[in-house]
């Protein structure tokens, strides 16, 4: 590769306050080092310099030669779980899913209503596979490449903000391909905790190796901000999952840091070739037909949810995931 970063930064993406601090730092597969800084101003956390797009597509395509899917039955699931949230929107409409892996999300909700579904990724055997196996309508793109004349009613974005590489830009993109009174779904992980992952590591010497491009943190407060600047209604804004909170931010003396990624090394993987997911139709039928899809069963999966909910709102930002409900009006 010629070119591993691109140029350093010397302002803020957000708010261009020239007020950066140093935050943390990591490593990229074995092979580039990120360091983040962090916008004294806004709180905005970004690797500095950045990676540049040719490292990313390499890092990606070694992060699916050892994770060969990012999910089937789960994500099945999860879609048919979503569609019953969908339909008390409106019976029918457009969604994209931004980072749709291999379309099975997109796929639980195309088979459980009367939505129209549409995805994008930048993993060309994914998108191979949604296209040819499960019917589901995937461009390979990136979001701020992508060229249409659609707008939506719905675009989800799962993990996705925090790798892309200029937020401001994506989230603008992602307005004006929404119908006016459209709704962006946004999850990403929680900036505060992350960080503090980053930086109890580097307190004990260690500089975790990431295996996933994560080069902005957002703090839930400064990603509510940023939707909002963008011209966004932001509707619900929470974050959950604390199981692991005292260890990320350092309450738990002697607790061991956790770099099990150490051992991979970008270098082992450049001339090896992707893994073409697949899949026979008996393991698709499997999926199709599982108990886990009852609804009785999903449904009650979302009412414990809702009655035993381990959610912090923006006020307290402790959670592992951070999730965002916005509008465009």
């Amino acid at each position: 590769m010629n070119n591993i970063y691109q140029k350093k930064v010397r302002e803020c993406y957000y708010c261009k306050s020239k007020d950066l601090i140093e935050h943390s730092k990591a490593t990229y597969w074995n092979y580039a080092d990120l360091n983040y800084e962090e916008c004294a101003n806004c709180g905005l956390i970004f690797a500095n310099p950045m990676l540049s797009l040719e490292t990313i597509i390499f890092g990606n395509k070694a992060l699916n030669i050892v994770h060969t899917s990012r999910g089937t039955l789960n994500q099945y699931k999860g879609g048919k779980q979503f569609s019953f949230w969908l339909n008390k929107i409106k019976n029918y409409g457009t969604i994209l899913d931004v980072g749709c892996a291999e379309g099975f999300f997109l796929k639980g909700i195309a088979d459980h209503s009367d939505w129209s579904v549409e995805g994008i990724d930048i993993i060309q055997s994914a998108v191979d596979f949604a296209n040819n196996i499960l019917g589901i309508k995937v461009y390979f793109t990136t979001l701020e490449d992508f060229k249409t004349e659609k707008k939506y009613d719905l675009i989800r974005i799962n993990n996705v903000i925090e790798h892309c590489l200029n937020p401001i830009l994506f989230l603008k993109k992602s307005y004006t391909l929404l119908n006016n009174n459209g709704f962006v779904w946004c999850s990403t992980p929680n900036g505060i905790q992350d960080g503090a992952v980053l930086k109890n590591a580097n307190k004990r010497g260690i500089k975790l190796n990431l295996l996933e491009n994560h080069l902005f943190l957002y703090k839930p407060k400064t990603l509510k901000e940023i939707f909002r600047s963008i011209g966004f209604t932001v509707i619900k804004s929470y974050c959950e999952g604390i199981k692991h909170s005292l260890k990320d931010f350092g309450l738990i003396p002697f607790s061991k840091i956790d770099n099990n990624n150490s051992k991979f090394f970008l270098s082992d993987y450049i001339y090896k070739e992707n893994i073409i997911f697949s899949i026979t139709d008996k393991e698709l039928n499997e999926i199709y037909n599982s108990s886990d899809l009852k609804n009785y069963k999903l449904k009650l999966d979302i009412f414990l949810k809702k009655l035993f909910p381990i959610k912090m709102f923006w006020g307290i930002s402790v959670g592992h995931q951070q999730f965002i409900l916005a509008q465009k009006k």
